[in-house]
């Protein structure tokens, strides 16, 4: 099995994007153990990637990556993609100067961070300006999104992001075709291990809040682990379908 896990933030809050410093230390210890190859997300998405084997995304670009998350996988020498809102470097979480109920608001990561980041080994990818729902830019604000974003990231790291991330995980046919303008590989929240019939511009990725027991993960690859990803998976389309968001 192949897939991408996604994080957000490492805190205490115990909310959707959350997962508390105690439990992502179980999670490298088992990430760092081998039992599935750890690879870089262009790798895990390129013709040679092992059968069995994950790439690390964390959203957002949380200050929090930076004081916990990167320290941790760089001792392991584990590869991670940082997708960055690039509007909101060094504020925080509150896209359009909006707090979102029951998520908690946090400092984000500076350029400078960002930049040392980059150079002890991160790969730095895009997430848009300003963290809006892409599927209802018009074509010139879409272009800032998605182009505008990569530029900034060039010019204030001397880096070009070959990565995406779609905001809420909203993407349709016209926002992917725009998205391949800029990048090579752009993902989605799609609640799936990645399948030959995948794109590299909509690809799938498992949101760590469903694994955030050690023990669930450990199950990796296993007739139990796919079923209950189905059944999380179902329960989101649901919900999306019932409130017009993304699943």
């Amino acid at each position: 099995m192949r897939a991408i896990l996604t994080y957000h933030s490492v805190d205490a809050s115990g909310s959707a994007i959350s997962i508390d410093e105690a439990a992502f230390r179980d999670h490298v210890r088992w990430l760092a153990s081998g039992v599935v190859s750890v690879v870089s997300l262009e790798t895990l998405a390129g013709p040679g990637a092992p059968d069995e084997a994950l790439a690390l995304t964390f959203d957002d670009a949380f200050q929090n990556f930076a004081d916990q998350a990167w320290p941790l996988l760089r001792g392991h020498g584990l590869p991670v993609t940082l997708f960055i809102v690039t509007g909101h470097a060094g504020r925080t979480n509150a896209w359009g100067g909006r707090e979102t109920p029951g998520i908690p608001t946090l400092p984000l990561m500076d350029w400078d961070a960002l930049g040392r980041a980059a150079e002890e080994g991160v790969t730095l990818g895009a997430h848009s300006r300003t963290h809006p729902d892409l599927r209802r830019q018009d074509d010139a604000g879409l272009r800032e999104e998605l182009a505008g974003s990569a530029e900034t990231i060039t010019e204030r790291t001397g880096r070009r992001p070959a990565c995406f991330a779609y905001p809420y995980g909203a993407v349709n046919a016209r926002v992917a075709e725009a998205a391949g303008d800029t990048y090579r590989l752009a993902c989605t929240t799609a609640l799936r291990p990645l399948e030959a019939r995948d794109t590299t511009l909509q690809l799938p990725r498992l949101d760590t809040y469903y694994l955030r027991d050690t023990a669930r993960l450990a199950t990796w690859g296993s007739a139990g682990f796919r079923r209950y990803l189905a059944l999380r998976a179902g329960i989101r389309r649901a919900r999306a379908a019932l409130s017009g968001g993304a699943p």
